[in-house]
């Protein structure tokens, strides 16, 4: 069989035409496939949500895991705060007073300038961690004229925890059981805030024996009547103890103040602690303040100052009272309060010194002057 040549080359040049359409097609088809597998058809709000959903899920991821991480650091500090604790344990032991029994359980008092004839007893604000080392500078300074007597009543500082009901009754018998054994029959009453209901309550209760009121601030009968806040005083404390409470539990105020013990502590910074007591107050602030003795206490606040609405100091005795600026500007009737519980007129005077509710860390010398000269005046019958 004879193949001519001019059949060769046609046939050839149909093969390569095939060759050349196929070629085209496939290249076509494959560029149709890059094109439209790169083109997104769905509707844009239903990506638009999908990616919503993506982000959602990666937010909630590292919530997550932040939140573990959180917990985890919690529990650390948590465990890590409750080891100190009972390690320190040690350090607060007869730190500092002395113990006087009243009714079956210890109360802490400490005593400076003994061989003094006149016997001024000082009285804690709420919650205070411990009363003997907030007025040790206060302390001090008087019992250079005075005898002073810091009471620390159960629950606060050293002094017991007893968990009975704290009514007002009660913690005014309790403290003045206290002096009877420390033989005190002729003394002035010095409170800090709350301290100033109890001693209204005293000084009508024993009047022969209080010769006169020196207050520090003091809580006074129809304080809430007028709140200066939308919240009523009561209830901002009590959220406040909660709230240290919570810090001291989980060791944040343990970790800020390592090294720097003032950091725990709410003192008179110009007075030179020793690193003992700065230590000791500081575990006290840390670990024991506000016991169940001390919110008991704060419950009772309402019937307290129900119970003496209607008090007013014994005309036996005179009244001294130190405002403060502050509150003054904060509640309107501050310092009108302060002088309607007043029927001394001779001798009793009311002051209103410049300065936070802490008057006896802001404005101590000047205090300290004028209840000096206030004594003398009194006990000279002017």
């Amino acid at each position: 069989m004879q193949i001519r040549i001019s059949d060769m080359l046609d046939n050839a040049s149909e093969l390569i035409e095939e060759n050349r359409e196929v070629r085209k097609t496939t290249n076509n088809d494959r560029i149709k496939k890059i094109v439209f597998s790169e083109i997104d058809c769905t509707p844009r709000h239903i990506v638009k949500e999908k990616e919503e959903r993506n982000m959602r899920k990666k937010i909630l991821k590292i919530m997550k895991w932040v939140g573990l991480i959180l917990l985890g650091v919690i529990a650390a500090l948590t465990v890590w705060n409750f080891i100190c604790k009972k390690a320190e344990q040690f350090k607060i032991q007869a730190a500092y007073g002395t113990v006087i029994e009243v009714n079956g359980h210890n109360m802490v008092v400490d005593i400076k300038g003994e061989d003094n004839e006149t016997t001024i007893i000082l009285l804690p604000g709420w919650g205070s961690p411990s009363p003997i080392l907030e007025f040790l500078p206060l302390a001090e300074e008087l019992s250079e004229d005075f005898r002073v007597i810091t009471i620390e009543p159960f629950g606060y500082g050293l002094s017991d925890r007893v968990g009975t009901e704290r009514e007002i009754s009660v913690v005014v018998e309790e403290l003045h059981e206290c002096t009877q054994k420390l033989g005190c029959d002729q003394y002035y009453l010095m409170p800090h805030s709350l301290s100033g209901l109890y001693s209204l309550y005293w000084a009508n209760t024993y009047p022969q024996e209080v010769k006169g009121f020196i207050g520090i601030d003091p809580s006074v009968p129809k304080q809430s009547d007028e709140e200066p806040l939308p919240i009523s005083m009561v209830t901002l404390n009590k959220l406040s103890a909660y709230f240290q409470k919570a810090v001291n539990v989980l060791g944040i105020t343990r970790l800020c103040s390592i090294g720097h013990p003032e950091n725990a502590i709410y003192a008179d910074t110009t007075y030179p602690y020793s690193e003992r007591e700065l230590e000791v107050f500081r575990i006290l602030s840390m670990d024991f303040a506000y016991s169940k003795d001390i919110m008991n206490e704060i419950g009772h606040m309402e019937d307290s100052l129900e119970s003496v609405r209607d008090m007013k100091f014994p005309e036996t005795v005179p009244v001294l009272q130190f405002v403060s600026a502050d509150n003054c500007e904060l509640l309107e009737t501050w310092e009108s309060l302060h002088r309607e519980v007043i029927t001394e007129t001779d001798k009793s005077e009311v002051l209103r010194l410049d300065g936070g509710h802490y008057l006896h860390f802001e404005r101590k010398q000047e205090l300290v002057e004028k209840v000096r000269e206030w004594v003398r005046n009194v006990e000279e019958g002017f």
